[in-house]
């Protein structure tokens, strides 16, 4: 438990130091036309972003989840505050990395902070899919 939480505590350290850097941004994924869509932001220093990556991409790209929300990913060190440039409007500031938020029609539904197990990660975008909808 505490290697967890000191690696939850490292990873919003980096979000909030890079959060307000930079203006250019990457997408890994273009904003689609769907409906919803799941946006990850991310960080390249963030070791919680490699591992949801590794563990819990794979499995909801052959989810169901994937065609109702498709994945979207945002690098918060280019993009820092400019979120609405990238079609996002949050309801509040990115404090932890990876960070998943469920938008609807750009805007934010609700959100998934912090790095989660897969099987608990999909429990919680199902809430939040049958809240949006």
């Amino acid at each position: 438990m505490r290697l967890v939480l000191s690696a939850a505590v490292a990873g919003l350290i980096v979000a909030l130091a890079s959060f307000g850097s930079g203006s250019a941004a990457v997408d890994l994924a273009k904003p689609g036309s769907a409906r919803m869509e799941l946006v990850i932001f991310e960080h390249p220093d963030c070791t919680y972003c490699q591992v949801f990556r590794a563990r819990v991409v794979p499995r909801y790209m052959n989810s169901d989840h994937a065609n109702e929300a498709p994945l979207r990913f945002i690098d918060i060190a280019t993009t820092g505050a400019n979120t609405a440039a990238r079609g996002v409007t949050l309801n509040g500031p990115i404090t932890m990395v990876p960070t998943a938020v469920l938008v609807k029609q750009g805007r934010e539904v609700d959100r998934i902070p912090g790095y989660w197990a897969p099987d608990n990660f999909f429990k919680m975008v199902s809430f939040l899919i049958s809240k949006a909808e």
